[in-house]
């Protein structure tokens, strides 16, 4: 049996009652699997600003969609509030804080810090996906996880694909 890491922009705990929607996508835009996402003022998805806007909801894709036509052209499939979702990490992030939009990498997210307000939040970091698994040298040959992924919760650094739980 292979192992594999999960990537960002997948649901891990599927909620049969909350189902996943369709945003409309900017135009000449293109948006990544994983990325957080929010509504521009014209109402077409774009990748989260870097500037961390206020009273934004925020959501994640769940496909990648290049739309070089117009707005609204193609759509999104997007996870929403409720959903356990994978993303990626913009820097260190300890189990159950809240986190925002990255300062630094737009789509990505980081820890909430005093400059933020409670209508940036994007949701609440749970833990991070992959895990190191190390061989041993001699036999059996026993594979083993290294680094507490998927298993307790363990900070988060920069690049890591973490679950994060969306909130409104």
């Amino acid at each position: 049996m292979a192992f594999g890491t999960t990537s960002a922009g997948t649901i891990t705990k599927e909620q049969t009652l909350l189902s996943i929607r369709r945003l409309p996508v900017a135009a000449a835009t293109t948006l990544t699997k994983g990325q957080v996402l929010e509504i521009d003022a014209n109402g077409n998805a774009i990748t989260a600003l870097v500037a961390q806007t206020v009273k934004k909801n925020h959501f994640v894709a769940l496909e990648t969609v290049a739309n070089a036509g117009a707005a609204g052209a193609l759509t999104v499939p997007v996870a929403v509030a409720g959903h356990f979702v994978t993303v990626v990490a913009g820097a260190a992030i300890l189990p159950g804080a809240n986190v925002v939009c990255s300062a630094a990498v737009a789509g990505r997210v980081i820890t909430m810090a005093g400059a933020n307000t409670a209508d940036q939040i994007v949701g609440i970091y749970w833990g991070k996906e992959g895990g190191t698994i190390a061989k041993a040298a001699g036999a059996p040959y026993l594979e083993s996880f290294t680094d507490n992924a998927d298993f307790p919760p363990v900070a988060a650094a920069a690049g890591d694909v973490i679950e994060v739980q969306l909130v409104d």
